[in-house]
């Protein structure tokens, strides 16, 4: 009687206590996931969506990077009547012109020495119609100039060179701040996603270390990041799924983001 009495007590143990208590910490397992790939893919989304314009790369399917932006807006093309204003003039090397509307978040413009590294982080540069094409691409040094003052009505640049700094107007009269160079690397095999900043400009893929960089996220099983640009003056669209793994659960999340690539 007492071994029955103990197989029934046993049976309503685990039908009723233990497997809902299990059931539970499961859900709290995935949704504890889903948030922190939830986290992880809408810092990764928000910055891409301010990235200069055609300067987004996808290197294979678990890189992905840009070149990040801190200001924008319009230049002064032609004069005011009467002769009045400084306008941009791309055959400089260097020179100043007036914003028009004013410049977004002016005091978060840092100058930098000119003739350097644009993508490292040792302030800001100016870029001016960036499209992504030979002779207009910001990975080559191309249209790049190194931003010496700025404030709310005014912006002055210097390429550090005696030719021309910019190639060509901006159909829109468009100029972009530029930050630095950024880049998110998924590694399965040691589970994190990172992010990388600051390590320079070039045409091929950077080769970066696994352990180095901000970790993002850990417990990654798997990422697929791929991007489709459009063309170089409509937008692109950025896809990024991301997942992730722990005791034995297992998630992933699917999002996309759009880029402007008018430059």
């Amino acid at each position: 009687m007492v071994i029955v009495l103990l197989g029934i007590l046993s049976t309503v143990l685990i039908v009723f206590i233990i497997t809902p208590f299990q059931a539970a910490r499961d859900m709290e397992q995935r949704a504890e996931l889903v948030d922190a790939a939830d986290l992880a893919l809408n810092r990764i989304t928000r910055e891409l969506r301010s990235a200069l314009p055609n300067s987004v790369r996808v290197h294979g399917s678990r890189h992905v990077e840009f070149i990040s932006t801190v200001s924008g807006g319009r230049y002064r093309r032609l004069p005011e009547p009467g002769g009045g204003g400084e306008v941009f003039v791309p055959a400089q090397g260097s020179g100043s012109f007036d914003v028009l509307g004013g410049l977004i978040d002016s005091a978060l413009v840092i100058a930098r020495p000119p003739g350097t590294d644009c993508g490292t982080a040792a302030g800001h540069c100016l870029s001016v119609y960036n499209t992504g094409q030979p002779g207009f691409n910001a990975y080559a040094g191309d249209n790049l100039a190194a931003v010496t003052v700025a404030d709310e009505s005014s912006l002055s640049y210097d390429a550090g060179a005696p030719g021309p700094a910019f190639a060509t107007h901006s159909p829109q009269q468009r100029f972009f701040v530029t930050d630095t160079v950024v880049s998110y690397i998924c590694d399965p095999a040691s589970g994190q996603l990172r992010r990388h900043v600051g390590y320079g400009l070039g045409l091929n893929p950077p080769s970066l270390p696994v352990a180095g960089g901000e970790l993002l996220i850990d417990r990654v099983a798997d990422c697929q990041f791929s991007y489709l640009p459009g063309t170089a003056t409509r937008r692109g669209l950025v896809s990024l799924r991301l997942d992730l793994a722990a005791d034995g659960e297992r998630i992933f999340l699917l999002v996309q983001a759009q880029v402007l690539n008018n430059p």
